[in-house]
């Protein structure tokens, strides 16, 4: 009797490893609570009909196709959570699969010079500590990359998807075929084999990774190309504002002789009421072209006045509380990524709505205790949809800006997070400087 518990518990632990390590890299559909729901409660009628055939046909029928069952169980998980395309599931599912069936074989052979229920609990102790070892590297290292690889990459996963499946035929040519493992004669020689082919296998994933990091490498570059070349334009512009405001004042300061000469006129013949409205218009002007101080780094008062000046042209009323010192520990083009995205997105947020409705944009950016926060907030549109926590973008090849933020808060060790509340916009970005 406890020896069939125990094999319940053993097949038991295989689901729940494979759910943790599939788990560890998906990237699960929306509404998460009720599909994670769903998913469980597909995998317990799995799992109790597995249990029943068990208790009632006896450990050597189950035993025949248990591995079977629990991959059935396992692919319906990846068909009712993931939210990620077909390919991409696939390839992430044939991996774990593979490491299933290695894990099993390790575990199987490590245990092997026990019998009955003594090799069932040391082949659990076993499992159980290749599972404390694996899982804690695929939350941490693989997953994040992995997540990178597949914004990064699109139809070549149509590729990569071959070979975690050709690695799966090779195992079950060499560990079921004819015979199964558990059953060869010569095992020492069938070891030499097996073992060749995992190392050929961590030696073609360790390729795939290094050619994935190059690829994500690239893309970073291409990224920071492009917000280098985002700078660029602002920094065209602000010195193009500069020159404007430069030649306003050479201009001023030539005309002001004429304006001297009409304020004597007009105090010689006593017209101050004239005087007054002129001072007034006078004034008006110079503040026309006066040039905004929002904060003492350079690179943030730019793009500050920039995002102003568009707004100023919309229509858009705009609220900017910056305190930013001159240096802040933060690359210029970080600064420029998170702060020129976060306006742009806000500036195009205010563009989507109807006429009629006052536009806004409030930027509060404080630097308190070496960490850089910035909160921008705009009237938006009410029918937003997230995804992920991310607003689904409603442009066309569209929803960089969103992510470059959080690739670089994530590069500082910091966080950003964006919502709606009240028809408002809420970006929310806190960067741990250098």
């Amino acid at each position: 009797m406890w020896y069939v518990i125990f094999i319940f518990i053993s097949f038991l632990q295989s689901v729940i490893g494979f759910t943790l390590m599939s788990s560890s890299v998906m990237r699960f559909r929306e509404p998460i609570n009720k599909i994670v729901t769903a998913g469980l409660f597909v995998m317990f009628l799995g799992i109790s009909l597995l249990c029943y055939t068990l208790y009632t046909k006896g450990i050597n029928s189950v035993d025949r196709y248990a591995v079977l069952v629990i991959l059935v169980i396992e692919l319906s998980w990846y068909l009712i959570c993931s939210a990620d395309n077909f390919f991409v599931s696939m390839f992430s599912f044939l991996t774990f699969v593979n490491i299933y069936v290695s894990i099993s074989y390790i575990s199987d052979n490590l245990a092997i010079h026990k019998t009955g229920l003594s090799f069932v609990n040391e082949r659990i102790l076993i499992r159980m500590l290749i599972y404390i070892v694996i899982l804690p590297l695929l939350f941490k290292f693989v997953k994040h990359r992995f997540r990178k690889l597949v914004e990064v990459l699109d139809h070549e996963w149509r590729f990569a998807t071959i070979v975690p499946f050709m690695f799966l035929m090779m195992q079950i040519m060499v560990l079921y075929y004819p015979s199964p493992y558990w059953h060869w004669e010569n095992k020492e020689w069938n070891k030499v084999i097996i073992i060749t082919l995992y190392l050929l296998f961590l030696a073609v994933y360790y390729l795939l990774y290094i050619q994935a990091n190059a690829i994500v490498d690239k893309y970073a570059l291409e990224k920071r190309q492009l917000l280098m070349g985002q700078q660029e334009k602002l920094w065209e512009a602000e010195l193009a504002r500069q020159k404007s405001a430069a030649a306003n004042t050479m201009r001023q300061r030539h005309d002001m002789h004429h304006h001297n000469a009409v304020i004597m006129g007009m105090l010689q013949y006593g017209e101050l009421d004239k005087l007054g409205s002129y001072l007034k218009s006078f004034d008006e002007a110079l503040d026309t072209h006066q040039a905004n101080t929002y904060c003492a780094n350079p690179i943030a008062n730019s793009i500050l006045n920039v995002y102003a000046n568009k707004a100023n042209i919309e229509g858009i009323k705009t609220i900017f509380r910056a305190s930013i010192p001159e240096k802040v520990g933060i690359d210029n083009v970080d600064l420029t990524c998170v702060l020129g995205n976060s306006l742009e997105n806000a500036l195009e947020g205010c563009l989507r709505i109807s006429e009629n409705i006052q536009k806004e944009i409030s930027v509060t950016v404080k630097y308190i205790d070496q960490r850089l926060r910035i909160q921008v907030e705009n009237t938006c549109v009410t029918d937003l949809i997230f995804q992920d926590d991310l607003p689904i973008t409603q442009k066309s090849s569209g929803g960089t800006g969103t992510k470059s933020i959080l690739y670089t808060a994530e590069r500082y060790d910091g966080t950003a997070g964006f919502s709606v509340v009240n028809g408002k916009f809420i970006t929310q970005i806190v960067l741990n400087s250098n």
